[in-house]
């Protein structure tokens, strides 16, 4: 496989693509890199194009960007080859030729090479004068090679064609082998073995014929040719191998007996000879089982199909505690009558530090069947061989429960298609080939409601229906702990479910939920301490936040590590159940599992650990908001950090203001949960803290979001106020204030101004403070209808953002300065500023410009010049909408409605009005009065009065609510009219 050294390196294709380097298993990572991977060993060296790499992969359901995909896929790879190739680019295996890929490692093995070369000498073994049972040799040597279902688990057309040639291949070479056990004549179980086989592979002209060799020698004449009766329907016409054995079985041909055999037939091979008894090992079911409904039917139709061409494999995964053995039992018990010839269970506690050998488990089963215990073989594959030899023909259901690992499973798994096989563990079972998938998850609200009321009585929770749904809801509708809570309940008739409930709200709730023989958190340690330390520190540093889910891109931040290396920690505790992944890239906990992770963190993890990787997150979080600030508005320097806070990451990278708003958006919750932490930790400043609210509050246009952003700002200055951090107190101030002002509470939003102005005068540090905290203490009294005061606040702004050098809010100040000063008769000093603005602006993104339009035409406006503010009103308005900047849109069209409207345009005007006004619903109660005045004049100007009165005195109400008296005042005026 080309020039490079490769020794050392191992790879199994024959099960789940596996790779060693010496004895160290590489991790390969997901399945299509898997896949990746196996289209360049099949290969054997040579380019592989990216086209046809991913054809061979993903098929006619091809990623997005597939050369970038099959770009991540290698680079996944070549870390996984690390441990072998180390810091030499000459040692790593996998080459970019031209447009393409090749694996290039001289000495590297391959079981499929290792397989076919023994197939090889196989067959030129037989064509030779070698004895028969070394020719088996040969072929035994390569049956233990196969360990499953070639690439098991991997997609795409190139695994399903290789699987299907070595498919062929093994099934041809498993032929040879019986006609040579045939011939040798040494195997008592050979009948039932063929016959297991034939079962699973049905059809084949070879199998037919030394099924019916099989029979014969065991002294089963008659059945031997009613195997060829059977078969003659499908067999080809003409000659073939099973009807010309059919006529060597009538004339009784001797030749057909081994050779020791000659005088006779052996004697009769059935499975009988094993000593077999039915075993019934379920354990009862639960009398209270609950729910899951279309879990149960699922499992039962897909048990029920045993007796095809395979066993059938159910595996059942999901987190400790949510019931998955109690519904492998349920099941089983209700299957059990279509496995007439017994039922096993074993208990494989894979989360023990020393699960029971799957030779040990095997020993049981075999005492089950009726093997006598000295005839039981020391060898676990030798006992394996006995076990599917006592199930062939029969039909057996096996239950294996908590399994570690597809290798704890697969030798317990029986050869007879008539069986089949349920299996549940905490961890999902990728690489157990042909397996049935199916993830456990909590239960529904009302099934979790209707289990705790069969458990504690329908009496005490009709007494208490809230309190019950609080503690199905507390226990995370996690089946263990509703169970736990239940009986708790039910041993004590004194506990209401109000105290229950209570004695859950807590952090440690957790130590609530144990009835004194189970614990919740007990169950959870199960797993927790199988995983290896860098798994658990992931698990661990992970629960910090309160968000719902957190991106890949903000985990690895927090854990300090790349995201691949992230990425592959996330997916392994998805695998294990400790994680869940509610959309591509995200990871969350389910709650009890996060409270468990939490108390984990509080007992292994210092101060200072916590410290660092809290600092790490908001640093991240912080330089990506400003990424999207500067993608969203072109923010410049002075905005981007009104405190100065330095951040050493780069922050994720965002394109476009559309992507900076959905980032935002999504970041919300676990920004606000940073921003909380940040607020807790005595150790961390606040400055960046309080600029990451900014960030919020100057990118997310949401009137939900205002008023949690408002409730964070409130927060930080309380602890900036304690911690006497004058510069984050200041800018929470702000924030505070703009926050209140964007929501109209214009009380507490001048309060808070002015005492951030106040602070910010006291420091040339908060300059930037000082001048945005001025643009929103004249936005305040321009509402209130004090212009002069309003133009005097934005001058002073504008001026203050002029000597900082930022351009696009000396823009915006001066459109506030110019309209303003336009209300007081200033009108060629307002005109002259509103033109500036626009053009500031124009140079800032398309929002900024877009503003800047809006400005502009507010000032023409007032400067008596309306078909140009028209103009510039309409396009701000198209823009905004674009852009999705909503609050901005519904106020541009207001301003057009009313321009329709004071040149009597009244048609124009009221499709102006309701074109905008669910906008202003959404995001603006100042907005939504307005245009509510705008489309009541209009109304009055088509003669529409009924209307016009409705929409003015809704308007009225809101003015009222919001403590504009002037604007009150006037639409008061225009009703009594």
């Amino acid at each position: 496989m080309g020039d490079m050294g490769g020794a050392g390196l191992r790879f199994g294709l024959l099960g789940p693509l596996r790779a060693w380097y010496g004895e160290r298993e590489l991790e390969l990572g997901r399945p299509q890199q898997r896949a990746v991977l196996a289209v360049l060993l099949d290969a054997a060296g040579r380019t592989v194009a990216v086209p046809v790499l991913v054809e061979g992969v993903w098929g006619g359901a091809a990623p997005a960007d597939p050369r970038k995909a099959v770009q991540l896929a290698v680079s996944r790879l070549r870390s996984a080859f690390r441990p072998y190739a180390g810091d030499d680019p000459d040692r790593m295996p996998l080459v970019r030729i031209g447009d393409g890929y090749a694996f290039k490692a001289a000495g590297a093995q391959l079981d499929t090479a290792e397989w076919e070369a023994l197939l090889a000498e196989a067959g030129r073994l037989r064509e030779t004068d070698v004895p028969p049972n070394e020719v088996r040799e040969v072929l035994r040597r390569a049956h233990r090679l196969w360990v499953g279902e070639a690439l098991a688990g991997l997609p795409g057309p190139h695994a399903e064609a290789v699987r299907a040639r070595l498919a062929e291949q093994r099934i041809s070479a498993k032929e040879t082998e019986l006609e040579l056990d045939a011939d040798l004549g040494d195997r008592t179980d050979l009948t039932a073995a063929i016959a297991a086989f034939a079962l699973e592979y049905p059809g084949r002209p070879r199998l037919t014929a030394v099924l019916m060799r099989s029979l014969y020698q065991a002294g089963r004449k008659a059945e031997a040719l009613a195997v060829y009766e059977d078969a003659r329907a499908w067999l080809p016409p003409g000659g073939s191998a099973p009807a010309d054995l059919q006529l060597r079985i009538l004339r009784e041909d001797a030749s057909l007996l081994p050779a020791h055999a000659a005088g006779g037939a052996a004697e009769p091979d059935d499975a009988t000879a094993v000593g077999w008894q039915a075993p019934d090992q379920l354990p009862s079911g639960l009398p209270d089982f609950t729910g899951r409904a279309e879990e149960v039917e699922t499992l039962a139709d897909q048990l029920s199909g045993a007796g095809g061409r395979a066993v059938v494999v159910s595996a059942l995964d999901g987190m400790g505690g949510v019931g998955k053995t109690t519904l492998a039992v349920h099941v089983a018990r209700q299957v059990r009558v279509r496995f007439p010839d017994g039922q096993l269970f074993a208990d494989l506690r894979g989360e023990d530090r020393t699960p029971p050998a799957p030779g040990t488990v095997l020993a049981g089963f075999l005492r089950a069947l009726g093997v006598d215990p000295a005839d039981i073989p020391p060898d676990t594959g030798e006992r394996s061989a006995l076990y599917r030899s006592a199930l062939a023909g029969r039909r057996v259901l096996v239950v294996l429960d908590n399994a570690a690992t597809p290798g704890h499973v697969e030798p317990l798994l029986p050869g007879s298609a008539g069986c089949a096989v349920l299996v549940t563990s905490r961890h999902r079972l990728n690489g157990l080939a042909g397996a049935h998938q199916m993830r456990l998850d909590t239960l529904p609200a009302e099934q979790a409601l209707e289990l705790l009321t069969r458990i504690v009585g329908a009496e005490r929770v009709a007494a208490e229906p809230a309190a019950a749904e609080e503690v199905v809801q507390a226990c995370g509708l996690l089946p263990l702990a509703v169970r736990i809570a239940a009986s708790r309940l039910a041993a004590d008739p004194t506990l209401t479910l109000a105290a229950l409930a209570e004695g859950l709200r807590h952090e440690h709730r957790l130590a609530e939920l144990t009835d004194g023989e189970r614990t919740v958190e007990a169950t959870f340690a199960l797993s927790y301490h199988r995983l290896d330390p860098e798994l658990a520190r992931a698990f661990r540093l992970l629960a910090m936040t309160d968000a719902p889910d957190i991106p890949l891109s903000c985990a690895a931040a927090l854990l300090d590590r790349t995201e691949a290396e992230t990425d592959d920690l996330l997916e392994t505790l998805v695998d294990l159940n400790l994680l869940h992944s509610p959309r591509f890239g995200r990871y969350g906990y389910h709650d009890l599992v996060r409270a468990y992770a939490r108390g984990r963190l509080a007992d292994e993890d210092g101060p200072a650990e916590r410290t660092a990787a809290l600092d790490r997150l908001l640093d991240f979080c912080l330089a990506t908001a400003r990424n999207a600030d500067r993608a969203a508005r072109k923010a410049e320097p002075a905005e981007l950090s009104l405190l100065g806070a330095p951040v050493a990451a780069p922050g994720r990278p965002i394109a476009d203001g559309p992507e900076a708003v959905r980032w935002m958006r999504d970041q919300a919750d676990v920004h606000t949960a940073v921003i909380a932490l940040a607020c807790a930790d005595p150790a961390l400043p606040l400055d960046r803290a309080a600029e990451l609210a900014d960030r919020m509050g100057a990118i997310l246009p949401e009137r939900t979001q205002t008023g949690v952003i408002a409730e964070l700002a409130g927060t930080i200055a309380q602890r900036a106020a304690s911690r006497g951090e004058p510069g984050p107190l200041a800018l929470a101030r702000y924030l505070r204030g703009s926050m209140l002002w964007h929501i109209n509470r214009y009380t507490e939003s001048q309060e808070e101004i002015r005492r951030a102005v106040a602070l910010a005068e006291q420091d040339e540090r908060t300059e930037r403070v000082l001048a945005k905290a001025l643009i929103t203490l004249g936005s305040n009294a321009r509402v209130h209808g004090r212009y002069a005061e309003a133009a005097e606040h934005a001058g002073r702004a504008a001026d203050l953002f002029h000597r900082l050098g930022a351009q696009r809010a000396e823009g915006s100040a001066l459109g506030e300065f110019a309209f303003s000063a336009a209300q007081t008769g200033r009108l060629d000093e307002a005109r002259d500023a509103g033109e500036r603005s626009a053009d500031l602006m124009s140079r800032s993104g398309p929002v900024s410009a877009a503003t800047g339009r809006y400005y502009l035409a507010r000032v023409l406006r007032l400067c008596g010049d309306p078909e140009e503010a028209l103009a510039h009103a309409v396009a701000a308005r198209e823009e905004f909408t674009t852009l999705q900047v909503t609050v901005f849109a519904a106020a541009a069209g207001d301003l057009v409605a009313r321009i329709h409207a004071e040149a009597g345009r009244w048609l124009l005007a009221v499709d102006a009005a309701e074109a905008v006004l669910p906008l202003a619903r959404r995001t603006s109660a100042s907005l939504e009065a307005a245009l509510l005045r705008t489309l009541g004049t209009a109304l009055t100007g088509l003669g529409r009065p009924r209307q016009a009165r409705a929409c003015l005195a809704d308007s009225l109400e809101l003015y009222e609510r919001l403590g504009l008296t002037e604007e009150s005042a006037q639409v008061r005026a225009l009703l009594e009219r």
